[in-house]
């Protein structure tokens, strides 16, 4: 029978279950909604392989009157992210959808979105240690979806001066760069993440529009303690509306 854990967020008003054993969240999303623009009433926001729900459920709780949709390719996790929809009553808000992002266009999801995220899987395909937990394989290598074709499918599913925002290893934008060469979404920001202050970082913060051309930023880059990094409340308390 399969395990569960909970995590209780925003001062225990929203929880978030995931497996005890299977593929679990890490800080990314919690860094990656810290740094989100200002939510306008009715903006629709597309989370790229939402996981169990972890960002949907976020943004749910933290902008009640934007529309959210969650797409996730593996049934179990798509699972775990229903229920913690229903768990913290946020049916009306967000929706998930258990299906290859490949197969998703504007017409199945009732029009182009304002903002797509996503936390997608890092490690190219081929390269290092395939995690023999199929859940975290795919979840952590580009196997079902890379950083291509996710630029093209933002590209597709964003509306006119859409936004693009991802968090990935800071080794690899060049790749992002690479990927989004071919698309309309053009480099907005971009902002390093250190887990400390003497650290290389270990990940970077992209954000692109869609028809917006301008010289890409460099943002001051997020330091994180060794003590936040494990006490997701803390960036919690940083997008607590």
């Amino acid at each position: 029978m399969e395990k569960y854990t909970t995590d209780r967020l925003f001062g225990g008003k929203i929880s978030v279950l995931q497996p005890a054993k299977g593929y679990r969240y890490s800080m990314d999303p919690f860094v990656l909604c810290s740094q989100m623009p200002p939510v306008c009433s009715g903006d629709r926001i597309l989370d790229i392989g939402c996981g169990c729900g972890i960002i949907p459920v976020i943004l749910g709780y933290c902008f009640p009157q934007s529309y959210i949709t969650g797409v996730e390719i593996q049934t179990t996790l798509a699972e775990i992210a229903i229920k913690n929809i229903i768990n913290n009553e946020l049916e009306q808000t967000v929706s998930i959808i258990n299906e290859d992002i490949k197969n998703i266009n504007p017409e199945s999801t009732n029009g182009p979105f304002d903002l797509i995220l996503s936390n997608p899987p890092y490690k190219k395909h081929n390269t290092g240690r395939l995690n023999p937990d199929r859940q975290k394989a795919v979840a952590r290598h580009e196997i079902t979806m890379n950083i291509k074709n996710l630029a093209a499918k933002a590209e597709t599913l964003l509306g006119h001066n859409g936004r693009f925002m991802i968090i990935f290893p800071s080794e690899r934008l060049t790749d992002i760069h690479q990927a989004i060469q071919a698309t309309s979404i053009y480099p907005e920001w971009i902002r390093y993440i250190h887990t400390g202050q003497k650290k290389t970082p270990k990940r970077v913060i992209f954000s692109g529009r869609k028809n917006i051309t301008d010289s890409e930023r460099v943002l001051p880059p997020i330091y994180l303690s060794s003590n936040n990094i494990m006490d997701m409340n803390i960036l919690s308390k940083r997008i607590n509306p």
